[in-house]
C-alpha cells in the first residue's frame, strides 16, 4: 500500500517529523531526514495494530510504499510537528469527524493504559530523564485544548481542567476523564461551516482548520503513548 509522507525539518534536514495524514494520528521521528522516512514503516505498522485492537477495518498495509509528498524545511519548525500541510485544508466531513473521534477515545484508552503501568510513581521522573508519567498526562490534556482554541476559538476552563489533574497527583485518572469529557462534547458538536472553516491566524502563521486540528490531536497522543511504552522496555 502507498502512504504518502509529509515532512518537516530544520535547513540540515537534521531532526525530521514524519506526518502520515491518511492514517490520522500515524507519526514518527528521526535525527535526520532519512532516518525519519525509515522509522515510517515501523510506525504505519503500528498505527495499523492500534486500530485492528479496536475493531476497525483497515487494509493490509504489506508492502508499504512510501513517497514523500511534501518536505517543509524551515529554521523555525525543526521537526516539531507544527507545520500545516496542504492535505490539512481540505473541509472535513462529518462522517469523517465522527471516525476521528471515535480513534481519539481509542487513543486516550492507549494513553492512560501506557501510564498505569509506569515502573515508577506517576509524579517520579524517570531515571533516564524526561518528565514524569503525570506531567506528560497534563501536557497532552493542555495541548489539545490548545490545538481545539487556535481552530475553534477559545475554549474555557483549559487552564482548571489541567490544574485539576496537575494537583491530582498520583491520582488523576477522574480529573482526566472530566477533561476529555469537557473537550469531547465540543468537538462532537462541530458544525459543518466549523469543520470545513480555514482560520487565518494573521502575522504569518500558518491557518488552522478542523482536520489539522484532529491530526494533531491524534498525534501528538500517540507520541507520547509510544514514549510511554518505550519506558517500559527499559
Amino acid at each position: 500500500m502507498r502512504f504518502d509522507l509529509y515532512l518537516e525539518s530544520g535547513p540540515q534536514h537534521r531532526k525530521t517529523w514524519v506526518s502520515v495524514p491518511s492514517l490520522a494520528g500515524c507519526c514518527t521521528v528521526g535525527p535526520t531526514t532519512e532516518k525519519a522516512i525509515e522509522n515510517a514503516r515501523t510506525a504505519i505498522r503500528e498505527r495499523v495494530a492500534f486500530l485492528g485492537r479496536y475493531g476497525e477495518t483497515v487494509p493490509d498495509p504489506e508492502p508499504i510504499e512510501l513517497t514523500v509528498a511534501e518536505h517543509v524545511i524551515e529554521r523555525s519548525l525543526l521537526g516539531y510537528g507544527q507545520h500545516t500541510f496542504a492535505t490539512d485544508l481540505e473541509p472535513l466531513s462529518p462522517d469523517e469527524a465522527t471516525r476521528l473521534l471515535r480513534w481519539a477515545a481509542w487513543s486516550r484508552d492507549e494513553l492512560v493504559a501506557a501510564a498505569v503501568v509506569q515502573k515508577v510513581p506517576l509524579t517520579v521522573k524517570p531515571a533516564t530523564g524526561g518528565r514524569s508519567a503525570a506531567a506528560i498526562l497534563s501536557h497532552v490534556a493542555g495541548a489539545e485544548w490548545a490545538y481545539v482554541s487556535s481552530t475553534l476559538g477559545t475554549l474555557a476552563g483549559g487552564g482548571a481542567v489541567v490544574a485539576a489533574i496537575e494537583s491530582a497527583s498520583d491520582d488523576p485518572w477522574a480529573a482526566l476523564a472530566a477533561e476529555r469529557e469537557a473537550l469531547m462534547e465540543r468537538l462532537s458538536g462541530m458544525t459543518p461551516e466549523e469543520l470545513a472553516r480555514v482560520a487565518d491566524r494573521g502575522g504569518g502563521r500558518p491557518p488552522r482548520t478542523a482536520r489539522r486540528m484532529l491530526r494533531r490531536l491524534l498525534e501528538h497522543e500517540w507520541e507520547h503513548t509510544l514514549e510511554l511504552r518505550a519506558r517500559l522496555a527499559l
